[in-house]
């Protein structure tokens, strides 16, 4: 379906958490990231029930393994722990900015392949490639996320007043984890016989920076955000960072981001965020606000967005929405572009 406003095309994008395949199928999120074979039902089941409901209206969640954010962390020494029905994580594993140092040290030629979360993912993609051979499935679902928020995943929040008491020492940290990122970025790529280095592009996840202050940015973000998508692309750069303020936008020009995904923030407006970049971006109608919202309230909302010229409009749903038996509402959002029909 095509959809256009003012002679621009425009894109409406739901997206399923991956909470919402176990819960369909029965299973829970632990079972789901440390069974393969559960998990493999789970994306059988999960995705057919979401068929059924949704017919061609949305594409279907990709199978892949299930993702782990902490991936890097976890191979480098972050402990972390499997609840028995909700999302892993990790626990902050250095006591200090200095021990923080050595561990990254240590950790610089570190062979991934060789770490058991590894071995357990390469295990679960190639039993769900078996399960699902029409697909084409990667080894996937072990991710990494950004310089800052891995730093105070690592540290604590002990790492926010690192940059104040011992700035060059918060520095070099930044630099050794951010090249211990890359590293990681890269393995994935070759396991999957991709490009180190792609040609095409890269996306980066960095909430925790929203955390430090915008007139920190030019030495504390800025820096490392470019060491890293200089460590892997050469194409465009695309970054998903949650809770800035405005003044932190004024920033973003200086990583020569190709789009910006502002996601989840109380203090960005439409409005506001034109007035500071003018690096395109998408918007969301956060997944915990339309479960609640009337028809009414979705089409007005749909409404005003398409008409500020925004034109990639996004929602999701999961475990969350389903469990309220609220997934009409994501019906609701698909209507609201019925105008827009080309």
């Amino acid at each position: 379906m095509k959809y256009e406003y003012n002679g621009v095309q425009i894109r409406p994008s739901v997206e399923i958490y991956h909470d919402s395949i176990p819960y369909l199928s029965g299973i829970t999120l632990k079972e789901f990231f440390l069974d393969k074979v559960k998990c493999a039902q789970a994306w059988r089941i999960g995705n057919q029930k979401i068929y059924e409901y949704f017919g061609d209206m949305l594409p279907l969640r990709p199978i892949a393994g299930p993702p782990i954010s902490y991936g890097h962390l976890i191979c480098i020494g972050a402990p972390v722990t499997f609840p028995e029905d909700s999302e892993p994580n990790v626990k902050p594993f250095v006591d200090s900015i200095d021990e923080g140092i050595q561990v990254l040290q240590e950790k610089k030629d570190i062979d991934f392949s060789k770490q058991p979360l590894f071995q357990h993912y390469k295990e679960l993609c190639d039993y769900l490639q078996e399960q699902f051979p029409e697909q084409k499935i990667p080894f996937s679902g072990m991710g990494s996320q950004g310089p800052l928020t891995s730093a105070i995943l690592m540290r604590g929040q002990d790492f926010i007043f690192d940059v104040y008491d011992y700035p060059e020492k918060a520095k070099e940290f930044l630099r050794l984890l951010t090249d211990s990122i890359i590293e990681f970025r890269r393995f994935t790529n070759r396991v999957n016989g991709a490009p180190e280095i792609s040609p095409w592009g890269t996306g980066l996840a960095d909430d925790f920076a929203s955390l430090i202050a915008p007139d920190m940015w030019e030495d504390f973000v800025i820096p490392y955000w470019n060491q890293f998508y200089e460590g892997l692309t050469t194409g465009r750069r695309s970054l998903h960072c949650e809770n800035l303020s405005p003044k932190h936008l004024k920033h973003l020009k200086a990583t020569g981001l190709s789009h910006f995904q502002p996601s989840v923030s109380d203090m960005l407006t439409i409005d506001n965020i034109k007035a500071n970049t003018d690096i395109p971006f998408d918007w969301l109608l956060y997944a915990f606000n339309i479960t609640h919202m009337s028809d009414q309230e979705i089409q007005e909302w749909v409404d005003r967005t398409v008409a500020k010229g925004i034109t990639l409009i996004r929602t999701q749903f999961g475990r969350f929405t389903i469990e309220e038996g609220k997934l009409d509402r994501i019906k609701a959002f698909y209507k609201a572009f019925e105008k827009y029909k080309v």
